[in-house]
Order: structure tokens, then sequence, then C-alpha cells
């Protein structure tokens, strides 16, 4: 719900917790919230403290005794990965390791003499040397440096060739140099909620990373099924650097413009209005591309150990929050859908409604009298709102918000997903006020990345996409493409257009900050409150906004949140999350080359 008396080409490819639907929007301020937020809060506490428990676990202290001067595997090589462009996200730097076969060096002098030339030869500490070789000399493996640099394993190796053709027997035999490569994030933290980060002894710590686990591996996992192409089926400029020399590479979804574009904005959002976090998200509504995703704080990969732990997750996919107001595109789309209203169909907003023994208001306590579905949808009236939830009874309407997705992973193919939180009416605490509250995304939990594809799924005419941010894995000179996936037919086509013209009417007559120049944009805002166990915080919100553009032929969906922004500021999200989405969508279209309606060609047919 909004602030008081305001209206509301491409076919590629922050912190959890839980917020509700627009201030006061349901019921007195700070009331106490009922079993189901209770239930939501802990669970989000709850996966919280398990998620920092595994990070913790996995990061820092699995398997301490890996970092052994006697462990004899190192890190294995993994390919690369770029952005659909071919620029490099991810790549691979070499050092090198020195070891030495402690067994083979049998008396005091040929261990003296060992740590006397690699001190003499690349600085390396005498008494650190020494202390190697005589605490296991009975090993046939131990580490004496890692990391070195190309230079100093060099001067080994030359000084080890230098003895072996004047064919003397030295000491220096038994130390052996070996490159292992070390991951490198040449884009530091912008794309880091994506790749996640590997361990050396661990392998892939979230994201990409972690998902792809296997197959990146040098020694890992090869192609699967699916559709297979020679590398010339790859644009000419990502062969510039795929396939890399380990040949099991990913190439992206993702545009590092887009990245960068949302994240320069998302950083100004935050600091404008004083909030605390925020995730922008882009994505191909026809595809189920992920374009770019993105959320701030952040965190650099190539210095993970100095970096908070709680940083790593990705709230894109691991945070849940109640969406508010943004979540009444789905009550309209499932009752326009069911042929139960038309964007004309007029209601009768009393100021309040009962559902359930609940007292329902809308955020200002106003009544508007009759007003259509649409008007409704544009002043973000949640009385109107319960109204349609009611037509569509408590089966119907849930029935549609499973086939939205929502409450279900999406499986985009990035590590750390969570289900979201839905009550429904086989749940022993599930209530009919929750009817009302859920139908203006009250008391229900989800992710950004399920909010933004169960709007792509109105921009594609009905079909629900599985999103996705690999585009292609190559395989040496094998490069299998991901076929983009259509899940299910959530709405007709007829409905689809509908509402989108409805979202049209949102902007231009409602949240007109989210206004862009020269196009048709349909969307929608939403204020959420944060729910603790004592109630609704009045100063403490989540703004959001979502929409899609160009309306007519939709190549770009976009979904704005930030947490908390400072109330002495704003606190609504049609005047904040509005006007970043506007000047997101903004710059993404000009970078996409996608021309506004008034310039863009005519069909001679």
């Amino acid at each position: 719900m909004e602030s008081p008396g305001t209206f509301h080409r491409l076919s590629g490819g922050l912190s959890p917790h839980l917020a509700s639907s627009h201030a006061g929007a349901a019921s007195q301020p700070a009331r106490p919230v009922g079993r189901f937020h209770l239930l939501a809060v802990g669970f989000g506490l709850l996966t919280l403290i398990v998620l920092g428990q595994l990070v913790r676990y996995q990061i820092f202290q699995r398997d301490q005794a890996a970092a052994s001067v006697v462990a004899e595997e190192g890190p294995t090589a993994r390919g690369i990965m770029v952005d659909r462009d071919g620029v490099p996200l991810v790549v691979n730097r070499y050092f090198y390791q020195i070891s030495a076969t402690p067994r083979q060096l049998e008396t005091e002098e040929a261990r003296i003499e060992v740590a006397r030339q690699l001190h003499d030869l690349i600085g390396l500490p005498y008494d650190h040397t020494m202390s190697v070789l005589t605490n296991y000399q009975d090993a046939y493996f131990a580490v004496l440096a890692n990391d070195v640099s190309l230079t100093e394993a060099q001067k080994i190796l030359d000084f080890k060739a230098l003895q072996e053709k004047e064919n003397v027997i030295y000491p220096l035999q038994q130390v052996h140099v070996r490159p292992t490569p070390r991951r490198f994030y040449p884009q530091e933290s912008l794309f880091a909620h994506l790749t996640g980060f590997v361990r050396p002894d661990l392998g892939g710590v979230m994201g990409l990373e972690a998902y792809y686990d296997e197959f990146l591996r040098q020694d890992g996992a090869g192609l699967l099924g699916g559709r297979q192409d020679g590398l010339e089926s790859l644009p000419e400029e990502v062969r510039r650097f795929v396939p890399s020399d380990v040949g099991k590479d990913l190439v992206l979804t993702l545009d590092r413009t887009v990245q960068w574009i949302i994240r320069d904005e998302l950083a100004q959002g935050l600091a404008q209005y004083r909030a605390e976090a925020g995730t922008i998200i882009v994505m191909a509504p026809k595809t189920g591309a992920i374009l770019g995703m993105v959320n701030l704080p952040d965190y650099d990969p190539n210095r993970y150990p100095e970096m908070p732990q709680e940083r790593f997750p990705n709230p894109a996919i691991s945070a849940q929050y109640e969406p508010g107001s943004i979540f009444k595109i789905i009550t309209m789309a499932a009752a326009l859908d069911a042929g139960l209203m038309e964007p004309s169909t007029v209601f009768t907003d009393t100021g309040y409604i009962t559902v359930g023994g609940r007292a329902i208001y809308n955020s200002n306590r106003m009544a508007y009298g009759q007003v259509t579905a649409t008007d409704a949808l544009a002043r973000s009236l949640n009385v109107v709102t319960a109204q349609v939830a009611q037509l569509l009874g408590p089966d119907r309407f849930y029935q549609y918000l499973r086939l939205f997705g929502f409450g279900e992973a999406t499986n985009i193919d990035l590590s750390g997903e969570i289900n979201g939180l839905i009550k429904t009416p086989q749940d022993p605490h599930w209530s009919l006020s929750d009817l009302g509250t859920n139908s203006f995304g009250q008391g229900l939990a989800v992710t950004p990345i399920q909010m933004i594809r169960a709007a792509a799924a109105i921009a594609n005419q009905g079909r629900l996409m599985q999103p996705y941010v690999v585009q292609a894995r190559v395989d040496g000179e094998t490069v299998q493409w991901t076929e983009p996936v259509t899940v299910r037919q959530v709405l007709q086509p007829e409905a689809a257009q509908k509402l989108t013209e409805m979202m049209v009417a949102v902007v231009e007559t409602g949240n007109t900050k989210a206004r862009v120049p020269g196009y048709r944009v349909a969307g929608k805002s939403g204020t959420a409150q944060i729910p603790t166990p004592q109630g609704y915080v009045l100063d403490e919100t989540i703004v959001s906004f979502i929409g899609f553009a160009p309306a007519d032929d939709p190549q770009l969906v976009v979904l704005v949140k930030m947490d908390r922004p400072d109330p002495n500021i704003n606190q609504w999200a049609s005047n904040t999350a509005a006007p970043v989405f506007s000047r997101v969508m903004k710059r993404l279209l000009e970078h996409m080359n996608i021309p506004p309606e008034s310039v863009q060609p005519v069909s001679l047919d």
C-alpha cells in the first residue's frame, strides 16, 4: 500500500527476514502477530542460525588438518566463468608449491644443505625448512612453502637443472616444484553473490562455484544430455577465453554492464534513503535468463577469510520476506484468469472489511467508494484486494499461489535457495483471516527470485519460466547449451494482457515516479512492515518495486528491494523503490538498445 493521498530486445538466455504488507494495512499498529508470524519469524531466525553455522563449518572449521604440511592433495584446477560477452568473471592464477621427500634426506647434513640452498635461492626461512624436514623425516611428502611466485619457482628449477647437467648427486633432488591454481575474481565484489568462491582444500562455496563444483573441477563430471554443439556455436568474443586450459568452463547469462548499472543504482538508492540493505534482479521474461543480480552489502571473494560470514549467502535466493503490496498483482491475476472480474469491474470500498474475524483497512484508513479493479490496484487498496480474494475463495486462491511457484524453490542454478513460506487451508494454523491478509502480501514469505519469476510470467503471456544463470557449459571442444524451460502455463494470455494494462495504469496514475520517458512501463510498488514477536514495527519497512518494459513487448523485468529506509527521509516504496526502478530501467533499456516506442520500427505487413 502506498503513501496516503497518492495513487499509487533481449532473448538471452538482504538479510533474511520477514516483513508484512503496508504499514497498518490490516489492523492497529503493533498488534500481536498471529502464530504464523511467530512461526515465520522463528523459521527465519533458525534459517539464519543454521546457515551461519553451516557457512562457519564449511569454510573455516571443516578438516583443519587439510592444511597440514604432510597433506598430499593440492587444489584441483577448475574451469573459468565468463559473462554473456566473454568478459572473464572467474579465472585461475597459478602459484607454486615447494615440497620435499624428507624420507629420502637420510642425514642431518642433507637436510641442512636443502634448508641452506632454499634460503639462498628464494629466501625461504632456514629454521622453518629445518623444522619441517626434521619433524616429518619419515614422510614421503611435506609442504615447505605455498603460493611461491613463478620467478622464485624458476630459480629452484634452474638450479636443479644446472646440478643435473653437471651429473652430480645433490640433496635438492628431493625438493619438488608444483604449480597450484588459485581462484581469482577480477570483478572483485561485483558478482560475489553469484559466483561464490573456492576454498582450496574444500572446493566451491556458495553460488555457481558450489552448484557447478563437480563440473568445474578438471577431474570432475562431464556433460550430460541436452543440446550440444561445437565451439563455433559460441560468439567470437566468448571464444577469446573459452575454452580455458582446464577446458571445463561456464558461459553465463549475466551481463557485466547490467550488473554494474544495477549495483551503482542500488548503492545510490541505499545511500539516498539510508537503507540498510537491498537487492536488484534483472530477468529476461521470455527465457528466464538472469541478466543481473546484486545484493548490498556484499563482499570480495578474493579476500573471503577477511569478510563477515553473514554476507556470504545470496539474499536474492536465500532471504525470505513478506512482499507487501506488490503481491496484489498475483491476487488480481488469479481473479482475471478465473473469469471472476474484469479490469473495469466495480467494487465498493468502505474503508475496511472483516475477513475471518479480522478487520482489514486501507493504509491511510480512507474509503474510496465505487472504484474499478484497475483503480483499486493503482491506489493499492487493501480492502478491494481482500474482496477479490473472497471472490476466489481459499482453495482457488492458494491454487494460484502454487501455480505461480510460491512456497517452492525456483530451482535456479545457484547454491543456497530456500522455499519461502506459504500457509494454506491444510495447515492447522491457517484461518480464514489469512485469506484476506495474504491477498495483499502479508502473512506469507517469499524470496526475491520467486517474486520476479512470478511477475515475469505475467510479462510472458502467462508462462512461468525456470530462472537460470548458466547459458552454456563448455567441455573441451563441446558446448552444451541451456534451453529455456517453461514450468507451466499459469495464466491464459488474455488474462496476462489485461493485468499488464492494469499495471501500466498503476505507473501512469499511481506510481508515477516509476515512469520511464518514451516507454510504457507496467509495474507495482509495495511498502511492507517488518514483523516481530511483539507486533509490526511502525517505523521500519521494506520497500520494493517490480515492473517490466516495454509493456507491449516485455524484454526486461526488474525487481528493486530496499530494507529499512530511514523513515525521517521516506519509508514509502512509491517515493523510494519506484524512482530507483525508473533510473535502473532507463539505463538498461539504453544499454540494450531497445528504442522508445516513438522510434520503434513499424511493421509493413
